[in-house]
This record gives C-alpha cells, sequence and structure tokens, in this order.
C-alpha cells in the first residue's frame, strides 16, 4: 500500500483523536520509501477492547505479539515484543500528522525495528539510515 491507500483505509476506522498511531512499516510508505503491506497500529486499551467486541480475531504472530486482525489491519494494545517498547502516549508527543492521521516518527520505527532485528527489519533500518543521510545532505 502507498501512501494514499493507508491514509483512506485508516480513516475508515474513524477512530478517536489520540486513541491510536500508526505504526510498522507505513511511516515508511508515508515517507515514499517503501510500501507497506499492512497497517500496524497502536491502539489503547479501550479502543482495542471495542475492536474485539466488534469482531476483529486475535492471532498469534510469537511472544507477547497477539494483535487483533481485521482486513490489512494489526492493532496492538502493547509494543512490548522488541527491546524497545514505547507507550502510546509517548509515540504520540513524537508523531507525525498527515491528513490528521498520527504516524509513528521515523526515529521510533527504526529504534523499534533496531530492537526486533528481523532481516526485513534490518533492511527497512538501511532505508530509514540513506533517508536520514540524503535530508542531512539536502539541509
Amino acid at each position: 500500500m502507498n501512501k494514499q491507500e493507508i491514509i483512506n483505509k485508516v480513516k475508515t476506522l474513524n477512530l478517536p483523536k489520540n486513541s491510536y498511531i500508526v505504526f510498522g512499516s507505513c511511516p515508511l510508505a508515508i515517507l515514499g520509501l517503501r510500501e507497506a503491506n499492512d497497517i500496524d497500529l497502536l491502539v489503547s486499551s479501550k479502543i482495542h477492547k471495542s475492536l474485539e467486541q466488534n469482531g476483529w480475531k486475535k492471532i498469534n504472530k510469537g511472544p507477547k505479539d497477539t494483535p487483533l486482525t481485521y482486513d490489512v489491519f494489526e492493532a496492538h494494545n502493547n509494543w512490548n515484543f522488541s527491546s524497545y517498547n514505547p507507550t502510546l502516549e509517548d509515540l504520540l508527543t513524537r508523531a507525525i500528522k498527515v491528513d490528521d492521521i498520527p504516524f509513528a516518527s521515523v526515529e521510533d520505527v527504526r529504534k523499534w525495528k533496531q530492537g526486533y532485528g528481523r532481516p526485513r527489519d534490518i533492511a527497512d533500518i538501511k532505508l530509514i539510515d540513506d533517508y536520514f543521510k540524503r535530508k542531512s545532505v539536502s539541509s
């Protein structure tokens, strides 16, 4: 999914302000670094409970990683399945807003991917580092 597809999909959820942030690979797609396969959300406990009551299905992706899923969405009520486990409130203080949708900062995404360390995370870290290099050259 590209930037506009992600924005359009997230808007269909009509989630309350300050109750969620878009994380995972979507902030990379917003910057045009690569497309995203799904939309990872960190949501408040209240929203998580509501989504579960509305039929979102829990899946087990690994230790401490049991998101609720629906369509292209994965909703987490915590982000503590890597060594970097920020809270929703903390992430929102550094969020990048695009069309009034909060996306995790690329710095937070990098820290999380560094802590998780899967092969795809290492590839994303390289994309992020290259982005920072290009950004510093143009400044």
